[in-house]
């Protein structure tokens, strides 16, 4: 506890992602994978391996992006420093931890920005009362990527700002909620492969309950999102039992992209 309050309160953190719980969500995932190391360990091993498979499918030089990329935990970034010319970090929050794993390659650059460019116009919105604005992602500088990667698990963009409308805008209709969550997907997606030659994405395509290994409960991560069958999948045991409840174990199926870019087939 004594260092989650510490990172809290010396992070580097636009004002805007803290308020809106993005820092305070980073340090509780670093936090979680302490905790669940072991646990963790064949998602964070499958995910550095696609990664680097993804990069070597693109050629050497250029710029690479990694999006959400978060405290590197699943990123092998001295690969991909190798790599490219230069990788370019994009997050909400750059952590203490990701920072210091930055500053040992030259060319690794940390930008602080919302990839899906709702955050600001949904906090505009819910102050004045007006609807649920449409995601519009930003235009990055410079030429267009080499190579991309997305480590924002689609399921969760829409997370900290659905919260968000259930505390300021509580009678927002359900149907509303709903849209607004599918277009943040539809449109990461979208951006991705517009900035991006090749378009690598890994995300958890469907959430576990279990019981004694049986399966309880099953829902789709992606909220219809139509995505082509995955290149690489494996399964993510996040909250073993009783890391979110007592008697349940968390699960998610991961699938992954190697370029969402492409023509389906290719």
């Amino acid at each position: 506890m004594l260092r989650e309050a510490f990172e809290y309160l010396t992070t580097p953190c636009p004002p805007l992602a803290r308020r809106y719980g993005y820092l305070a969500e980073a340090l509780a995932l670093g936090a979680r994978h302490r905790r669940q190391r072991r646990a963790w360990a064949p998602h964070v091993e499958a995910c550095r391996h696609f990664i680097q498979e993804a990069a070597e499918r693109a050629p050497r030089g250029g710029r690479a992006l990694v999006a959400g990329s978060g405290l590197l935990i699943e990123v092998p970034l001295p690969a991909l420093a190798e790599r490219f010319d230069e990788v370019v970090l994009i997050d909400m929050v750059h952590t203490r931890t990701a920072r210091r794993q930055a500053r040992r390659h030259s060319n690794v650059r940390l930008l602080t920005l919302d990839v899906t460019g709702a955050l600001a116009p949904l906090d505009a919105a819910l102050s004045d009362g007006s609807p649920l604005p449409s995601p519009s992602p930003p235009n990055l500088p410079g030429e267009r990527f080499a190579f991309g990667v997305s480590c924002n698990l689609l399921s969760q963009l829409p997370l900290l700002p659905l919260d968000a409308i259930d505390r300021k805008a509580p009678n927002t209709p359900e149907t509303e909620r709903d849209r607004f969550a599918r277009t943040l997907a539809h449109t990461h997606r979208s951006w991705l492969a517009r900035v991006a030659e090749q378009a690598a994405l890994f995300t958890d395509t469907e959430s576990l309950w279990l019981e004694d290994g049986a399966i309880q409960e099953r829902e789709d991560s992606l909220r219809g999102l139509d995505l082509p069958r995955p290149d690489r999948a494996w399964d993510w045991d996040i909250a073993p039992a009783p890391e979110e409840d007592r008697r349940r174990s968390l699960r998610h199926r991961v699938g992954a992209w190697f370029n969402l870019a492409a023509p389906i087939g290719t």
